[in-house]
């Protein structure tokens, strides 16, 4: 954070329901050990500590129509039924399959699909493995002129617009997969409840992890949303796609610079055995709620701005290639 910017600190009236619990601690910060997720927000069960604050969250715009209608897209979403599965599997080649479930893809919403087989350790701990061995990842990019303007609620009202196209187009996509006879549930955000979306994107090709902890796509930047489908249906594996976010992470500190409340760590961290880039969640979040939204660290990655990533898609490369040849 530069000198001569206030750091945020966090009001009185979210600290009035913020728990004794540290998000970090739930995180699994400074854990060695590998192991699944901890709840620690997005859910109305009762099963995390920080269930007050989204409440207040919630709470704080109930009164603001344009935000109360923008958040109805959870029950527009729920309306969209999911179909049983056809009695009569269609059969093809997992090559067949991947070509055709990418296009459907496509074709249903989506601005960039990629595959992976799916993983336990991206299940919350206290919910049940996903049905399907496979997971299909879908990006749903923003539109930039109004995630920029973040932390105004346009920008809000834009993420809550790009996760009502992500997860309608994972219902839809599921329904397409069960109608030829195939096992999938679909994935949506931001209270998915059970799954993690960021690694399984990672390891679907979309794009790598960001300092701001959030993936970089080489077409939209950090400023996409996610979805998932989770299926048996025979599918072939995409590989990670390196391109040169991460390096360029290590060197820039845009994002760190901006961030209000100086939440977003500037070197990785060690979070359930791997070192990763980390935000503080106890910082990062009381800002989060005392603003009724944020978005801001999306917004001024210079891998968001129309135009820049594929330039510096061609810097990073070449970087890349000059740190092979160095280490012969």
């Amino acid at each position: 954070m530069p000198d001569d910017r206030p750091i945020y600190q966090a009001s009185d009236d979210v600290m009035a329901v913020w728990p004794d619990a540290s998000g970090n601690t739930v995180n699994g910060l400074g854990e060695a050990e590998s192991g699944r997720p901890r709840p620690v927000f997005w859910r109305y069960d009762g099963s995390t500590e920080h269930e007050p604050v989204m409440l207040y969250f919630f709470d704080r715009d109930k009164d603001n129509e344009r935000i109360k209608n923008a958040r109805r897209y959870r029950k527009r979403m729920d309306a969209i039924p999911v179909e049983d599965v056809a009695p009569e599997k269609i059969e093809k080649s997992a090559t067949e399959w991947t070509k055709d479930v990418k296009a459907a893809a496509l074709e249903l919403g989506a601005d960039v699909v990629g595959i992976c087989a799916y993983r336990p350790e991206w299940t919350f701990e206290d919910r049940p493995q996903p049905k399907g061995a496979w997971a299909v990842m879908m990006g749903f990019g923003h539109v930039y002129e109004n995630m920029n303007t973040a932390p105004h609620e346009d920008a809000y009202v834009e993420v809550m617009n790009q996760y009502e196209r992500a997860g309608g187009t994972a219902k839809r996509l599921t329904n397409w997969i069960r109608e030829r006879g195939h096992v999938a549930e679909p994935k949506t955000g931001p209270m998915t409840e059970d799954v993690l979306m960021i690694p399984a994107a990672i390891a679907a090709g979309l794009g790598e992890l960001g300092k701001h902890g959030s993936i970089i796509n080489r077409t939209y930047g950090s400023s996409f949303r996610l979805s998932m489908v989770t299926t048996d249906m025979p599918l072939v594996a995409d590989k990670p796609d390196v391109f040169g976010a991460d390096m360029f992470c290590e060197s820039c500190q845009v994002c760190a610079n901006a961030c209000p409340p100086d939440a977003i760590y500037r070197e990785k961290q060690m979070v359930r055995g791997e070192r990763k880039w980390y935000v503080d969640f106890d910082k990062c979040l009381p800002y989060f709620v005392d603003n009724k939204t944020c978005g801001l660290c999306l917004a001024v990655c210079p891998w968001s701005r129309p135009g820049i990533a594929d330039n510096l898609v061609q810097k990073m490369a070449k970087r890349m290639a000059a740190k092979a040849d160095a280490k012969g």
